[in-house]
């Protein structure tokens, strides 16, 4: 009886179960998510910490054991050129088309309307891109030209599994927005993991659409 006990207690604790992995890969999306959210608060590193918290994602889903902390802050380093640069552009286009949306919002006039349309537009064709964009550049080398054209290529190609991710991302924020309880319980998640964790599910899907044109020379590393 006390070696079966023995036994069991062992098979719990066993860094190789199933169960257990399962915790590492949490515990690594919580320790990613927070270096992700502690280095976008200056406003201006967004884009560094997009593409640091996708190439983290990719090696953790690849491997185990992950130096969660070191592996972040070295990519953080590595894409702060391009980053910034990606991350100014989106920052640009994204804040003037939300300026240009909000100060014509009470305008009914079919020229506002129009203007309004396009803003939104905007934000969602931006929005759309970046999805395929921080992944592509965090994962391969590219260069600011490269890594704008080939996102607007795979995108496009892929659009029904883009579109499914943003759509997702949209219904997200809907519910977290449907009353004060969901509110704080939804941010109090996003806090800990929602960012990595969101990001982590786009991997099997992004690996798959990646593989393929690598394997057709189409993305070249």
């Amino acid at each position: 009886m006390k070696k079966k006990g023995s036994q069991l207690i062992k098979s719990i604790f066993d860094t190789d179960n199933f169960f257990m992995q399962i915790c590492e890969k949490i515990l690594d999306l919580v320790t990613v998510n927070l270096l992700f959210l502690v280095s976008c608060l200056p406003i201006l590193t967004l884009g560094i910490a997009k593409m640091s918290l996708y190439q983290t994602l990719f090696e953790i889903k690849k491997s185990r054991r992950v130096r969660v902390a070191s592996t972040y802050m070295k990519a953080f380093r590595a894409n702060a050129k391009l980053g910034l640069k990606l991350g100014l552009l989106e920052l640009v286009i994204v804040g003037i088309s939300l300026f240009d949306l909000l100060l014509f919002w009470g305008q009914d006039a079919l020229p506002f309307q129009v203007l309004k349309a396009v803003c939104l537009g905007f934000i969602i064709f931006t929005e759309l891109i970046a999805l395929g964009l921080y992944p592509l550049a965090g994962h391969f080398d590219m260069s600011l030209k490269d890594s704008l054209q080939t996102s607007l290529i795979v995108v496009s190609l892929n659009f029904p599994w883009f579109f499914l991710m943003m759509a997702v991302m949209i219904a997200i924020i809907i519910v977290v927005y449907s009353s004060g309880f969901v509110l704080l319980l939804g941010w109090t998640v996003f806090v800990f993991l929602g960012f990595a964790g969101l990001g982590f599910l786009q991997i099997g899907i992004l690996e798959k659409i990646f593989g393929k044109y690598e394997n057709e020379k189409f993305i070249k590393e």
